[in-house]
């Protein structure tokens, strides 16, 4: 009784800190880097904690808190948003959707993510798995390269026409792609087979990774399925289709918040485990 009234009292420790950082995040310039052009968004670092410190219900709870605060910067609370003003404008039922439910779903299949992968008996499961999240990692950074270099302050992220000609020859840049994926997918096996980083380290990373990634599809297809309609994102994607102008409107932002929450939540969370603050058996309940 005593050890799951303490593993509940932690439980809530974590839960609470995160909720914290989530609204210092959420209210104070804190919360958002800028790098030159960039934008980096903290918030799903505390998402990620929570869903390896606690589980996926812990990921869904930051995640919604993470979400509501996304809904109400819409009205300027905090760190005002002018995309989330005019989606309210447009429809405040939907803007609070597409604000909330993809934080919300998120939380819960990030702290899914990390049980199984932390689960696993058969280590080359997970060596696979880092490789696969390493060869996404290295197409990322491959496109995010592409629209920086062709960065253009006025009109954000550009193409060029090399670039259009390029993207526009399938066989050439899945060609690329292919070559890419799988030198970074050898790379991330091998690092990690190589057993300088432990089963629960990988797996913290791994979370932070898909935590900062689903983010992204999740709240930019919300956008786009709810809102696509409208005048407004007409305007916003120009006659792109849907998967252009997601990469052109994201930018490599989202790969520094990657980056950014993947190794720090590799760190928090490995720091976690060696403090003894949380362990196997609580994120396995």
């Amino acid at each position: 009784m005593k050890t799951k009234s303490l593993i509940k009292t932690r439980q809530l420790v974590i839960l609470g800190m995160m909720t914290a950082l989530v609204l210092i995040f959420s209210l104070t310039p804190i919360g958002s880097i800028p790098i030159g052009p960039l934008s980096i968004t903290l918030n799903v670092i505390p998402v990620a904690v929570a869903a390896v410190a606690i589980g996926p219900a812990g990921g869904a709870i930051i995640g919604g808190v993470f979400g509501i605060f996304s809904f109400l910067q819409c009205f300027g609370v905090g760190v005002p948003s002018a995309m989330g003003e005019i989606l309210v404008n447009i429809n405040p039922f939907l803007a609070f959707i597409q604000r909330f439910i993809p934080r919300l779903l998120d939380g819960f299949l990030v702290g899914i993510i990390f049980k199984v992968i932390s689960s696993l008996k058969n280590v080359r499961s997970y060596y696979v798995i880092t490789g696969i999240v390493s060869a996404l990692f290295g197409f990322a950074l491959f496109m995010s390269g592409l629209f920086l270099i062709n960065y253009d302050s006025n009109g954000k992220y550009k193409m060029n026409d090399a670039m259009r000609d390029f993207i526009g020859d399938p066989s050439l840049f899945i060609f690329t792609c292919i070559f890419i994926s799988l030198i970074c997918f050898g790379l991330g096996y091998l690092i990690v087979s190589s057993k300088k980083l432990s089963q629960r380290q990988v797996a913290c990373a791994i979370t932070g990774f898909c935590t900062a990634l689903l983010n992204t599809i999740f709240f930019m297809s919300a956008l786009v399925i709810l809102f696509g309609n409208t005048d407004y994102m007409k305007g916003l994607m120009d006659g792109k289709n849907v998967i252009v102008f997601i990469v052109t409107f994201v930018g490599v932002n989202a790969l520094f918040e990657m980056i950014t929450t993947t190794l720090i939540t590799a760190a928090v969370g490995s720091a976690l485990f060696r403090a003894k603050l949380i362990g196997s058996s609580e994120t396995s309940k």
